[in-house]
């Protein structure tokens, strides 16, 4: 990405984040533009994600061509060998800083405003500041078309000698690589700020009542074992062994 636009997409990335953050606070889960509420996140989560994003997506992208591709990022308009590090340290600093500053200017400009609702504020807030950067950086990319679409250095774009379109070419390719991996890590973003609930907290499934546990019961007394009957039969009176009267001798 050239460095003269870069923090302006990075401000517009994150006006159009905090749109987002929005959107999922009025209705988590759905992208619908009815009256979202930009109220500020106690917990901070939101701009948590943008910051993420800021450091770990948008600025080493930014990064990638101050350091391999110098010359083209500065659109071959001075020699980059005669600019100090610690500027290319600043612009980094600076592209990083610009999407969570786009991402708190939507929500302070909504805040500010008293006039309208919600839904009108916040769409005012979001053509302005996302789409003034956004036309801004387009102008000066249309502007400096022809030198961006070489692949050389500042000595061969002067001289007219050894430059090679960027299209087909390793810069070509890494435009595109680097151009994925910033979408893909923008809508990664986006589904982690529609996937939380109103008021920071993560969604979380609905809590569903455990069944209580069935006390038991104390186990009944066992019934004595019936008694076996006795082997022999009954004696009566008066009968001897085998059944036969006693007689007295």
């Amino acid at each position: 990405m050239p460095a003269f636009v870069a923090p302006l997409v990075g401000f517009a990335l994150g006006a159009l984040l905090a749109w987002f953050s929005a959107v999922a606070a009025h209705r988590p889960g759905a992208l619908r533009a009815a009256e979202p509420r930009l109220s500020p996140d106690p917990s901070g989560r939101p701009l948590a994600l943008v910051t993420l994003f800021a450091v770990l997506v948008f600025a080493p992208v930014c990064a990638y061509f101050l350091v391999f591709a110098p010359d083209w990022s500065f659109a071959y308009l001075v020699d980059t060998r005669r600019i100090p590090s610690a500027i290319d340290l600043l612009l980094l600093l600076l592209d990083a800083a610009s999407v969570p500053a786009g991402f708190a200017a939507v929500q302070a400009f909504v805040a500010t405003a008293g006039a309208g609702p919600a839904a009108q504020r916040s769409v005012r807030a979001l053509a302005l500041l996302a789409g003034a950067p956004l036309s801004i950086a387009l102008i000066a990319v249309i502007a400096l078309s022809r030198r961006l679409a070489l692949d050389g250095t500042y000595r061969q774009v002067e001289g007219d000698f050894g430059v090679h379109p960027v299209a087909g070419g390793p810069l070509g390719y890494a435009l595109l690589w680097m151009y994925t991996l910033l979408a893909a890590g923008f809508a990664v973003t986006v589904s982690a700020l529609l996937r939380r609930e109103p008021g920071g907290a993560p969604k979380t499934e609905p809590h569903r009542g455990a069944r209580p546990r069935a006390v038991p019961s104390e186990p009944a007394p066992a019934a004595a074992p019936p008694r076996p009957a006795s082997e022999h039969p009954p004696r009566r009176l008066g009968l001897g062994k085998g059944g036969r009267p006693n007689r007295p001798g």
